[in-house]
C-alpha cells in the first residue's frame, strides 16, 4: 500500500508519490488553526503521508503552540477524527493552562 494520499473534498485517497508531489503544489493542506488568548496555536493539517499503518493511517496532524501542551502533536486517519482531535487539543489546553498568562 502506498505511503501517499491527497485529498479529495475530506477523503483521503491513496496515490503514489509523482502524483501527491503534484497535488501538493497547488493543494491547501490547512484543515484548521485556533488561536486562543492570543498565546496558544492549534494548527491540524494533512500531511498526506501515512506514518502509521495499513489499518491505521497516520495521515493528518494536530501540534500545539505554547500553554501547558505546548508541543503536543497528534496524529489521525480521518478528517472527521482531525477536526474532532484538534477540538479536544483546544479544551485540554484551556483547561490546563493558567489564565492569565504571565508572558
Amino acid at each position: 500500500m502506498t505511503p501517499y494520499y491527497k485529498l479529495d473534498e475530506h477523503t483521503p485517497v491513496a496515490v503514489d508519490f509523482e502524483e501527491w508531489s503534484a497535488w501538493r503544489t497547488t493543494a491547501n493542506t490547512q484543515v484548521i488553526l485556533s488561536v486562543i488568548h492570543g498565546y496558544i496555536s492549534v494548527s491540524t493539517v494533512f500531511t498526506g503521508i501515512n506514518i502509521g499503518t495499513v489499518e491505521q493511517p497516520k495521515i493528518f496532524e494536530s501540534l500545539v503552540t505554547g500553554g501547558s501542551c505546548d508541543r503536543q502533536k497528534r496524529f489521525y486517519a480521518t478528517w472527521d477524527e482531525a477536526i474532532s482531535g484538534h477540538y479536544d487539543l483546544i479544551i485540554q489546553s484551556i483547561a490546563t493552562t493558567p489564565y492569565p498568562l504571565d508572558c
